[in-house]
């Protein structure tokens, strides 16, 4: 696009035998109307340079569009893979009486679980002392004296169940550290309120203790292994654990599994522990693999829209469910439809197949757009397919049909999970699509670039570049454990 009035005009302004007045009168006017005219040309040239694929959902990076199903897994970020679990004891402080506890405790939530679900073949449970293999161990418990303090330790905790590990990672603090803090606060009142993690550890790890008795221990040991099962803290009408019922209560008197809380570990394993694998993600783009719940089962479907760079970000999604599969391919027949786009807000629910839905968009920090949607199946269907729409900045779409993609399968327990209330919506902790090893990826390197440039900053204080630069190398502060900060998406943030 060419335009030629700019230089017309200045070459009739050169002709021009006028006085200086009225050049400055003239200049003045030029500069008038070259300001809207210089705009609008502005940006029909950029309108015209645009890359029009920047205005759709062409992918450019290696993350891609996901869709997942995630099944319940309460406090764990993995369910045990196996078809039976075994605990190993590796630490026992020295003290063998520390092995019998874990044995009993064990053997305590085994015999709870076939009483409350009346099914003795699925729950197998089992205690290896001091394995020298430790590859048979699905969960470690280990007694340790005192904790290594941290910050939200300074409070003092009596045991430690690790949600993140692929293994069940539980640990029992076996002296009673929490005494000796209490008495100290006792004979000082500015004790808490100048508390600080090197004081904290220099006490917790230097000052004489008294050991917890074994009954308090056993009763710790009850609640941390409930957390690796999948349980989580009981909710209470006022938050106050020490007056919940059940061993997941903070109240050290409760010593009796509640049948409530072996229901939410039947929730977590609908078929006892099966062998199971986490879900895989399905990429909207190559939807080749069928996902299969249980009936009763509460489920969430995610789907996954990354923010690409140089295209326009995600703003909308409509998910479209036809249980039954749809040869039509048309929205307007879906018996479930979940809209969630700018101006609107709609959920139909015809045919009885779903219940308790809950949607929410939200977004994972700058990452991703993200529709999260949570039901329970009630009714068994397969091969159901589904569509979905997605919208963008710039009011475009991108819609994929997904066929034969979700299939409702009965679990051993599956009338237990259809008796329970589960009208409140729970987040679920995620399965992992490939985007989340992007993002680490990148993530190292931000910290590795981080690093560097503090040691560079601090070495340009004494000496000049050419010696810093030969001193240090941004390879020598590659990241590779997980110790770096890094997003990840273990709870959805409603927005």
């Amino acid at each position: 696009m060419q335009c030629t009035l700019p230089f017309s005009i200045f070459f009739n302004f050169d002709r021009m035998n006028s006085s200086k007045s009225f050049i400055k009168s003239f200049d003045l006017n030029i500069r008038k109307m070259l300001k809207p005219t210089i705009l609008a040309i502005s940006l029909i040239l950029i309108v015209f340079s645009l890359d029009q694929k920047a205005l759709g959902f062409t992918n450019q990076s290696d993350q891609e569009e996901y869709l997942d199903f995630q099944q319940y897994t309460g406090n764990r970020v993995m369910i045990f893979n196996y078809t039976r679990i075994d605990y190993c004891v590796t630490n026992n402080s020295g003290n063998p009486a520390y092995n019998h506890i874990a044995a009993n405790a064990i053997k305590n939530w085994h015999d709870r679980i076939v009483e409350v679900t009346n099914h003795p073949l699925v729950w197998d449970m089992m205690t290896h002392i001091q394995p020298q293999d430790t590859s048979v161990c699905d969960g470690f418990l280990n007694y340790v004296d005192t904790p290594n303090p941290t910050i939200f330790q300074l409070s003092g905790v009596a045991g430690f169940s690790h949600p993140l590990t692929p293994v069940a990672n539980v640990t029992i603090y076996t002296d009673d550290y929490q005494t000796t803090l209490l008495n100290m606060a006792e004979k000082d009142e500015n004790f808490w309120n100048n508390m600080t993690v090197e004081k904290f550890s220099e006490i917790v790890k230097n000052k004489p203790h008294k050991p917890l008795d074994y009954e308090k221990i056993y009763r710790i040991t009850m609640h941390e292994i409930g957390h690796s099962l999948s349980l989580n803290h009981p909710i209470t009408s006022d938050g106050n654990l020490f007056a919940a019922p059940g061993v997941m209560g903070y109240n050290m008197t409760n010593n009796q599994i509640e049948d409530s809380e072996v229901i939410q570990i039947v929730r977590a394993y609908p078929n006892g522990f099966s062998k199971v694998s986490p879900p895989d993600s399905v990429k909207l783009d190559d939807p080749n693999t069928i996902k299969t719940v249980h009936l009763g089962e509460v489920a969430n479907l995610t789907i996954e829209l990354p923010y690409l760079e140089g295209k326009l970000h995600p703003t909308g999604l409509e998910v479209y469910i036809f249980p039954e599969g749809t040869s039509s391919q048309k929205t307007d027949f879906a018996p479930i439809k979940i809209i969630k786009t700018e101006g609107a807000n709609q959920l139909v629910n015809d045919g009885e197949y779903l219940s308790d839905i809950h949607v929410s968009m939200t977004h994972w920090d700058t990452f991703a757009k993200v529709l999260s949607i949570q039901f329970k199946v009630v009714k068994e269907f397969e091969n159901a397919d589904i569509i979905v729409v997605a919208h963008n900045l710039g009011g475009f779409q991108k819609q994929w049909f997904l066929d034969d993609v979700l299939t409702v399968d009965r679990a051993i327990f599956s009338n237990l999970l259809l008796d329970m209330d589960t009208t409140d919506q729970t987040y679920n902790l995620l399965s992992v699509n490939p985007n989340r090893e992007i993002e680490k990826e990148s993530a190292f390197k931000l910290e590795q670039q981080k690093l560097y440039n503090e040691a560079l900053g601090k070495c340009l204080t004494n000496k000049n570049m050419k010696k810093c630069n030969d001193e240090i190398k941004i390879e020598d502060f590659k990241q590779t454990n997980e110790k770096v900060p890094i997003w990840m998406p273990l709870t959805l943030l409603t927005k």
